[in-house]
């Protein structure tokens, strides 16, 4: 860019000063994680700049020639010119990002969405957004913005919920943007019909059975990530406080967003104080106790002694929850559990949970996916093993235990997925934090891969679980407390 103002002889100085400076501050050298690899905001910025002005996919390694290319063939305009509008959509950008980050207060449809497709750690989405809100095109009207963005979330909540693959979602951005650009006044209408048409495994959008059928027997707690988790949980309690069908919801005013603690009603450890009747039920009761039904949000967490207690009684877990009923989710809970809290009432309110959730991100009327996802006879249990032969990890790499109290310890990853702790081998993460903590200890996520961006060895797993369409088992079976980061 500045080369090419100073060959036709502009004021290079004024313009790094008016339109360039910001770029070299904090929010912009930021560095953010895409996948197992992380950029500056500033080059991610840039590359989802380009695709919203192209609408072609375009990958990172190829920015400086794509933008090289549309600046001296495509822009058609003078580059002080584009360096003006790049400025100005830089703005957008940031205003976008720092809106998404408002956790607590009055929030923009704009800003949610930027919140819960983050929470859905999607940076794809980005380039759409300078698309719509682009000002030197003609402006898409507000009502189409909003839809366009409720398709969209729509769209890729449904996919998480039901862990439809992640493939192709940079193909599939970069072709709404295309739409976008040919269709500016009915932006969110083109999106609907879009998605409305697919049917392949990495487009199609799940349809109302579908979405039911997996949310009503979806290990919740144990598939979905806590930040995904959290968002579902919030969207309930926005829902169930008025905001829906596009009104506002009392006092205006949504819950907190990424702040909430994650609670079981019937407590993980529930055999001490929660016995069955029938002892061959235990398999059942196992089977529902992280679905959505037998979860939700406090503004605090639970001391294990209340959060493993029985339902009733002085310190019991009724008591515990009704400190924060403040939550509908929670008026809920009480509400139906008057006297006690039994398998039926969790299985009863999953079934709740699952309709609103179709009712909060809806697809058009009578939509049929025509798609049926194809489910391995048997899921596969991914370990340490898989990984290094996935080349997502290799073998010799150091780890880093968590807190810095154990940075001492050296710990090395061996060929075979065993944990090497100061010399002495260990089948697990779990095996391995544990002798280095004294107590039981999630080893996934204990164990670092990366200490500056606090990136675990369950980070890794899940990302190559989302990349390689890996019909996985249930997370890690060495799980910490709820709300486990």
């Amino acid at each position: 860019m500045f080369q090419r103002l100073s060959e036709t002889g502009n004021d290079v100085e004024k313009a790094y000063q008016q339109n360039w400076q910001g770029f070299e501050t904090g929010f912009w050298e930021t560095e953010v994680s895409v996948g197992r690899l992380r950029y500056p905001r500033s080059a991610l910025f840039l590359n989802h700049w380009l695709i919203a002005r192209t609408g072609e996919e375009v990958v990172a390694r190829e920015v400086f020639d794509r933008f090289k290319r549309y600046a001296d063939n495509e822009a058609g305009i003078p580059m002080y010119e584009l360096l003006d509008q790049l400025n100005k959509a830089a703005g957008a950008y940031r205003d976008f990002i720092t809106a998404a980050s408002t956790l607590t207060g009055p929030i923009s449809r704009l800003a949610l969405f930027g919140y819960r497709t983050s929470v859905l750690e999607s940076e794809v989405i980005k380039p759409l957004v300078l698309c719509l809100l682009e000002t030197r095109d003609p402006k898409v009207p507000d009502h189409q913005v909003e839809k366009a963005l409720d398709v969209v979330e729509s769209w890729m909540v449904r996919r998480m919920l039901v862990r439809a693959t992640t493939k192709n979602y940079n193909q599939v951005f970069a072709e709404l943007v295309g739409l976008v650009r040919a269709n500016r006044a009915t932006a969110g209408g083109a999106i609907e019909s879009y998605f409305a048409s697919q049917s392949s495994p990495s487009r199609y959008w799940p349809d109302d059975i579908e979405l039911r059928e997996e949310t009503e027997t979806l290990q919740a707690y144990r598939r979905l990530r806590r930040g995904r988790l959290r968002m579902v949980l919030e969207a309930v309690e926005d829902y169930e406080r008025g905001w829906k069908e596009g009104k506002s919801g009392l006092a205006d005013e949504r819950v907190a967003r990424g702040k909430m603690a994650i609670e079981h009603i019937m407590p993980r450890k529930w055999q001490p104080n929660w016995p069955l009747e029938d002892p061959a039920g235990e398999a059942a009761r196992e089977g529902i106790i992280h679905t959505l039904g037998n979860l939700t949000l406090l503004t605090k967490r639970l001391n294990s002694k209340v959060s493993n207690a029985q339902w009733l009684g002085t310190n019991g877990k009724r008591e515990g929850l009704e400190q924060h009923d403040v939550l509908f989710l929670n008026r809920g809970v009480l509400r139906i559990g008057e006297t006690v809290w039994t398998d039926e009432a969790i299985r009863s309110r999953t079934v709740t949970i699952a309709k609103v959730i179709v009712q909060i991100w809806p697809v058009p009327p009578n939509h049929r996916s025509e798609f049926a996802r194809k489910r391995p006879s048997r899921q596969k249990r991914i370990d340490l093993s898989d990984l290094i032969a996935g080349g997502v990890l290799h073998a010799g790499m150091s780890l880093f235990p968590r807190h810095n109290q154990f940075a001492h310890r050296t710990v090395t990853l061996l060929s075979d997925g065993r944990i090497e702790v100061d010399g002495i081998p260990y089948l697990t993460p779990f095996n391995a934090a544990s002798a280095i903590v004294g107590k039981r200890t999630n080893g996934w996520w204990f164990f670092l891969t990366d200490q500056a961006a606090k990136r675990s060895l369950r980070n890794v797993r899940r990302d190559y679980i989302e990349e390689m369409d890996v019909d996985a088992e249930d997370d890690e079976a060495d799980d910490g407390d709820d709300d486990d980061v």
